[in-house]
């Protein structure tokens, strides 16, 4: 039988007394929960936590607390009670599920390494579905990306979708949620390593880096255009995330072919001439970058989202279009090389409800 608590207090009233047990908390806890009162529901839990540490409600105690905090961006104290879950009841059917609530919120805090740590944990069990399976491999690109290591970041990704594609029926991957965050790896992979490599000195050598990170600046884009074509339901994170960074790539490698060294031959009295007919040749780069944040806010507006992808893309779209009025005149053109694809319209993204433990 549940342990019951009796409590006299002595108030302006007189004394009250009260009697409840583990059940009363978790039960009072969830209707709060339940109605989205997170403030009201999270000490309740961790009163159940605190009082009834042997009572069989105290794992879906500290599933749901740590459940409310993430919902409300609160992901320090999220990661403590999932931590708390699998460090004393690492036997309770709420232990695999709180691992991945617990990657996820790793995720959000930007601790990869642990990230990778529970991901392997979890992928190292053998009665995985394929979504839970998928949603492991998911979690463990993002940490391998979040680390630096962007080869085996790639790598990893490419795994996942492969698995992702390779599922028979009977097996299939039925949320595209993860397999999105995976091509959305994918797609940051191609990015990173084209924004790493930096222009040489010497006509030639710029070239042949321009041309190479256009090359990855498309297949980036082609990356996150699949990401946003898996995302077809009510979620729109990937979506406005793929958006806003096909805009960034274009503003970025602007940024990066007016920083290039000047050719060594050149004297000091044509860097002037030189800078503005370098600014007319990559106006296209800026245009694609106002161009995509246009679209980007459009597509926001449409859906009704407002996140930190909403705020961000205002505010470098300004920055781009007070940019664009101090370039010199003139239509400019890119080598064919460098000619971005057409433009295409991203289509909707999943959402991933979490459920609660109502009961046990």
């Amino acid at each position: 039988m549940e342990e019951m608590r009796i409590v006299a207090r002595d108030g302006q009233g007189g004394r009250t007394i009260e009697s409840y047990d583990a059940a009363d908390l978790f039960a009072r806890a969830t209707d709060l929960l339940n109605a989205e009162q997170c403030d009201e529901a999270v000490p309740l839990y961790d009163r159940l936590v605190a009082e009834f540490p042997a009572s069989r409600y105290l794992s879906p105690a500290l599933y749901n607390a740590g459940l409310c905090l993430q919902a409300v961006g609160r992901f320090e104290p999220s990661a403590e009670r999932y931590r708390s879950l699998r460090r004393r009841l690492p036997k309770s059917p709420d232990y695999r599920d709180a691992s991945f609530q617990f990657a996820e919120v790793l995720v959000q805090l930007e601790r990869f390494d642990e990230v990778i740590e529970v991901a392997d944990e979890l992928l190292a069990l053998s009665d995985l579905t394929s979504d839970e399976r998928l949603e492991a491999m998911a979690r463990r690109g993002q940490g391998l990306l979040g680390t630096g290591d962007v080869d085996q970041a790639q790598k990893y990704a490419r795994g996942a979708l492969a698995y992702y594609r390779t599922r028979t029926e009977a097996d299939a991957v039925a949320d595209e949620f993860f397999v999105a965050a995976s091509n959305y790896v994918l797609a940051e992979t191609h990015r990173i390593k084209a924004q790493a490599m930096s222009f040489p000195e010497g006509t030639e050598e710029q070239r042949k880096i321009l041309i190479r990170r256009a090359e990855l600046l498309l297949e980036a884009q082609r990356e996150y255009f699949n990401t946003m074509r898996l995302t077809h339901l009510d979620n729109f994170h990937w979506s406005s995330a793929a958006l806003y960074r096909i805009g960034h790539m274009y503003d970025e490698l602007w940024h990066a072919v007016m920083g290039a060294p000047l050719p060594p031959e050149l004297p000091p009295e044509g860097e002037r001439p030189y800078r503005q007919e370098l600014a007319k040749l990559i106006k296209p780069l800026m245009r694609h970058a106002i161009r995509y944040w246009e679209m980007t806010l459009l597509y926001f507006d449409d859906k009704g989202v407002h996140n930190r992808w909403t705020e961000q893309t205002k505010k470098d779209l300004a920055r781009v279009r007070e940019l664009m009025l101090e370039q010199p005149p003139g239509p400019g053109g890119l080598p064919a090389e460098v000619q971005p694809s057409p433009t295409e319209a991203p289509p909707r993204e999943p959402s991933h409800p979490k459920p609660a433990r109502g009961s046990v």
